[in-house]
C-alpha cells in the first residue's frame, strides 16, 4: 500500500490524465509544449551561428544576404574546419584554461569555509540580533558593482595585492548570497542533533565539520557549480586588476585575442566557442543540482 501511494506521488503532474484525455486541454497542453520547445531553440540560434560562422571564410560572415550554413552546403569536408585549430593553437587555449581553474578554486575554497561558517552561526547559534545581520548582508547585494569597484580598487592597491589572484579572490569568494544560501539551508537541519552532539562534549567546530557539513552535500554542490560559472564568465574586474597578459583568465585573454589586428572573425567566433564549451559540458552533468540552487534561493529566512 505504501510503495502504491508513494509511485501515485511520484507520478502525479500539474494536469491529471482525466483532465488530458479532454479535447481542449490536450490542444492546450500541447500549445504551450510546443512553444517552450520554439522558445528553447531560439535560445539556442545564437550559438549554432556562432559553430557555423566560424567555419566560413571571413569575408562570408557579414555576407549581405546572410547566410546561416558554410558554403559549399553539400560538402561539409570543405568548411572552414582550420579555424578552430588556429584560435585553439594563437590562444594559447589550456595555459588560460589553467589560469581560470586555478581562480576559480581559490574562489571556491572562500566561497565555502567562511561563508559556511557565517550560515552555520547565523542559523544554529542564537546569535542575538541574527536577523538584522541577515538583512544587513542581504541589503549588500542592493549595491551594483559599478558602485564600489573605485573604492574596492584602491583597496586592493594599497594592500598590494593588485595585480596577483588574491585581488579576485578575495573579493569574490565572501559573497552575502552565498551566506543566505548556507544559513537558509542549516536552518532545516534538526537542530536536536547538534543538541545530542553538545551534550556528548562535542566543541561547534567540531559539530560543523562532522556533522553539518556531511548534511550539506547539496548546498555545496550548489556553491561550486556557481563560483565556477561566476568565475569562469567573470572579465571587468579580472581585466581591470590583472596587469601580466600571461596571467589572464579565459575571458580576459578572448578579448585581448580579438584586438589583434591579424586575427580574423572566424578566427574570434571559433575561439568564443572554444570558451563555451567547459560551462556547457558542466551544465550538461550538474543542471540537477543548478536547479536546485534556483529553488534554494526561494527558502525563508
Amino acid at each position: 500500500m505504501a510503495n502504491d501511494k508513494l509511485k501515485e506521488i511520484k507520478g502525479r503532474t500539474l494536469i491529471s490524465d482525466a483532465d488530458l484525455k479532454k479535447p481542449s486541454v490536450k490542444l492546450l497542453y500541447y500549445f504551450i509544449f510546443i512553444f517552450l520547445v520554439v522558445g528553447a531553440l531560439t535560445t539556442l540560434m545564437p550559438f549554432f551561428w556562432g559553430f557555423l560562422s566560424a567555419l566560413k571564410e571571413p569575408d562570408r560572415i557579414f555576407k549581405i544576404p546572410p547566410t546561416f550554413l558554410p558554403e559549399p552546403f553539400t560538402n561539409p569536408l570543405k568548411w572552414n574546419w582550420k579555424s578552430y585549430a588556429t584560435a585553439f593553437t594563437k590562444i594559447r587555449y589550456m595555459k588560460f584554461f589553467w589560469n581560470t581553474i586555478i581562480l576559480a578554486v581559490g574562489v571556491w575554497f572562500f566561497a565555502i569555509f567562511p561563508t559556511a561558517l557565517a550560515g552555520y552561526a547565523l542559523a544554529k547559534l542564537r546569535m542575538k540580533y541574527a536577523q538584522v545581520f541577515v538583512l544587513l548582508f542581504l541589503a549588500t547585494l542592493m549595491v551594483p558593482f559599478e558602485a564600489i569597484f573605485i573604492p574596492l580598487l584602491i583597496t586592493v592597491t594599497k594592500l598590494g595585492i593588485r595585480g596577483t589572484y588574491w585581488a579576485i579572490i578575495l573579493p569574490a569568494g565572501v559573497n552575502a548570497f552565498n551566506i543566505f544560501l548556507f544559513k537558509s539551508f542549516f536552518s532545516e537541519i534538526p537542530t536536536s542533533l547538534m543538541e545530542a552532539a553538545r551534550i556528548d562534549g562535542a566543541g561547534e567546530l567540531n559539530i560543523f565539520f562532522r556533522i553539518v557539513i556531511p548534511l550539506s552535500q547539496p548546498i555545496l554542490a550548489v556553491i561550486t557549480i556557481f563560483s565556477f560559472m561566476g568565475t569562469w564568465n567573470d572579465f571587468f574586474w579580472p581585466y581591470l586588476v590583472l596587469d601580466n597578459p600571461d596571467s589572464y583568465p579565459i575571458m580576459v585573454k578572448l578579448y585581448d585575442f580579438q584586438q589583434q589586428a591579424e586575427v580574423r572573425w572566424n578566427e574570434i567566433l571559433a575561439s568564443l566557442m572554444i570558451a563555451s564549451v567547459p560551462p556547457i559540458i558542466l551544465f550538461a552533468f550538474f543542471q540537477k543540482q543548478i536547479m536546485r540552487g534556483i529553488t534554494l534561493t526561494g527558502l525563508k529566512f
